[in-house]
């Protein structure tokens, strides 16, 4: 087990070895190496909660209420980036179908521009990640994370 440099929290050890750090580590590195993609091609930037947003709505979540709580966020913070993105035209938010009280986030015509420059600049970043570290390496990773985990483990 790795320490923490003297002076940064010294208290909380690192292991290096941790998934969840190294899967929260690629997915910022993912999605920066996204921003810049998306940058280089004139779309504006987009900060990390609005990519958020994105994944979820590209996986069929779409309630705001759902959003906060796969994100880990409150309902007003995800309104505040959610209302950002509706005031870039990107999406708009629409009376749900299934209960009229509530709404949900759709994709405008721009919201689904950048969405299929987002699919082709995944692509690339994960080109550029076989390049570097292997396509077998970056197969064998897509091959663990599509299988079924099934629900989250917990305590006996």
């Amino acid at each position: 087990m790795t320490q923490v440099p003297a002076g940064a929290g010294e208290s909380f050890p690192v292991k290096e070895t941790n998934l969840a750090q190294l899967l929260m580590r690629a997915f910022y590195w993912a999605d920066e190496g996204l921003q810049n993609y998306l940058q280089s091609k004139g779309w504006p930037e987009i900060t990390r909660a609005q990519s958020l947003v994105f994944v979820n709505i590209g996986e069929g979540i779409k309630r705001p209420s759902e959003i906060a709580s796969k994100v880990g966020v409150t309902r007003q913070a995800i309104h505040q980036t959610i209302n950002e993105l509706v005031d870039a035209g990107f999406v708009r938010l629409e009376p749900d179908p299934k209960d009229r009280r509530a709404k949900v986030v759709q994709y405008t015509e721009l919201g689904e521009k950048i969405g299929l420059e987002a699919i082709k600049g995944l692509a690339y970043v994960e080109d550029a990640l076989a390049n570097r570290i292997g396509s077998d390496v970056v197969q064998a990773l897509r091959s663990g994370l599509i299988r079924d985990w099934g629900n989250p483990v917990k305590p006996d």
